[in-house]
């Protein structure tokens, strides 16, 4: 047994300049602590305080009795386990993990034992980050159902492959283990898997590689091939992770055929609206003026004020169905990409005020207030033919949803960055977000039934939204149910200049 004095100066400089706690206890109290050991503990006052400390306000709960254990064989002269490692409850709460090796000595004459003491958190914790990073690895390496490989990046032999790898290519491990992927003869190209490793060998990974493999039964599957260098043990090696894409080529080819056969059945009716479209509109023209001339009684009286009446009703009926074709007319343009704009600088105003003028007596028909706003500065790079369209389309549709006693306004104004806003605005039925939905949907009707009260063919709105993007604007659609609906086309600052600048 080793005996030391702490009157010894030398031996207590010496243990304070040691990296390692050094602990000395008799009894349930220390005798002895070096620097070191009080900075473990982060205990802010002398040694001479923490001796009046008790051993057990240092370890914790969990490890007193294996540390007291110890300290009893000690001290009767028993064998006891001179390294183990346990926890250390510092000052400020915190728990620290240490290796503790401990001896029996005398000190000033009386038994006792010397603890040293190494702070191993650090380590422990970065071990068990290991292990937990090794277990996720292992289980993911068993459960994942791709096909995953180890093997080393110079010789090629495989370390260890997934149950997933077995069941794709149908091989028992003793017969992969040991072996190379160019050995099992698993590659339809015969010369992917040394292009593969030579590329490889330049970079740290590889992800996404496409090839084809021969699985169970000789069946050729397509895989992408995701790779990476690690290190284990010291050594190079190749994890290779395989994901079978074949359901998804097929997937993806059935519907690019699918969608090539929508894309031609949809320029078909395209088609075949524009023809009809323009069958249809010669006869009505004829229609429509025959029933003007009876209306009119251009050639003479007809008789009966009742047959005037009636040619008024063919004449308003023809007038309709024409706008619907004119509507199935242009939808159909649209579709097919044929829609062309002319895009030359104007001043709008002639073109809206023209606008509001058609749709005056029917706003009158339908006890509405029709009002206007227009900022008379501006011009804006557009095709007048398609601002005329746009707005004739708002102003219908806001006239024709809006009770009696409501207010259709129009505007067209300058917007905060330079740009231009024209809008529609009324006090009518509404729409909900998912109503609007179906609104900016060709033929969409919000409502559907068939004794809805509001004739249409739901093209408005889709035909507002193509020219809107042919101009370069955008449209918006802000409405509530029973408080009314504003859409807004909004022109860009680069499309828009003022007629002085124009000057």
């Amino acid at each position: 047994m080793a005996k030391i004095s702490v009157e010894n100066t030398g031996t207590t400089a010496l243990l304070n300049a040691l990296a390692e706690g050094v602990m000395v206890r008799a009894g349930d109290r220390f005798i002895f602590v070096n620097q070191t050991a009080l900075d473990m503990f982060a205990y802010p006052g002398t040694m001479e305080e923490f001796l009046d400390e008790p051993v057990s306000q240092w370890v914790h709960p969990d490890d007193q009795a294996i540390v007291q254990d110890n300290y009893d064989k000690r001290i009767r002269g028993e064998d006891a386990e001179q390294n183990y490692e346990l926890r250390l409850l510092r000052a400020d709460g915190e728990t620290r993990w240490v290796s503790c090796r401990a001896n029996a000595i005398e000190w000033d004459g009386e038994p006792a034992v010397v603890a040293c003491v190494y702070d191993i958190t650090e380590q422990l914790e970065e071990k068990r980050a290991f292990e937990r990073a090794e277990n996720i690895f292992r289980n993911i390496f068993r459960l994942t159902p791709e096909v995953m490989l180890i093997s080393g990046l110079t010789d090629g032999k495989i370390i260890d492959v997934n149950p997933a790898f077995l069941n794709v290519f149908g091989r028992r491990r003793d017969e992969v283990i040991g072996h190379t992927t160019q050995g099992l003869d698993i590659w339809a190209d015969q010369t992917f898997l040394g292009r593969f490793i030579e590329e490889l060998k330049m970079t740290a990974s590889m992800t996404d590689v496409p090839t084809t493999v021969k699985t169970r039964g000789n069946l050729i599957r397509h895989f992408r091939i995701f790779a990476q260098k690690i290190d284990l043990e010291g050594e190079p090696m190749l994890l290779l992770i395989g994901r079978d894409i074949t359901e998804d080529l097929v997937q993806a080819q059935e519907l690019q055929r699918s969608k090539d056969t929508a894309e031609l059945a949809n320029r078909a009716k395209s088609e075949f609206l524009a023809n009809m479209s323009h069958e249809l509109r010669t006869p009505l023209n004829a229609i429509l003026g025959f029933a003007e001339i009876l209306r009119d009684e251009m050639v003479g009286p007809i008789g009966s004020p009742r047959y005037k009446e009636y040619a008024q009703d063919i004449h308003e009926s023809g007038t309709h169905l024409l706008s619907i074709i004119n509507d199935i007319l242009d939808l159909s343009k649209v579709e097919a990409g044929r829609l062309e704009a002319y895009l030359t600088w104007i001043n709008p105003l002639e073109s809206l005020e023209m606008c509001m003028t058609l749709v005056q007596q029917r706003a009158f028909e339908a006890s509405l207030s029709l009002e206007h706003h227009f900022d008379r500065s501006v011009l804006i790079e557009a095709d007048e033919r398609l601002i005329k369209q746009i707005a004739l389309n708002l102003l219908s549709n806001a006239i024709k949803f809006t009770e009696p006693g409501g207010k259709v306004t129009m505007k067209l104004e300058k917007t905060g960055n330079g740009g231009l806003c024209l809008s529609v605005t009324d006090t009518g039925i509404g729409m909900t977000a998912e109503e609007i939905k179906v609104a900016k949907r060709p033929f969409g009707q919000v409502d559907s039934s068939l004794s809805r009260r509001h004739e249409g063919s739901g093209l408005g709105l889709p035909l507002v939204s193509a020219f809107t993007e042919k101009l370069n604007a955008t449209m918006t659609i802000d409405s509530r149910p029973s408080v009314g609906t504003r859409v807004s086309i909004m022109f860009p600052p680069f499309k828009v200049k003022t007629r002085e600048d124009d000057d």
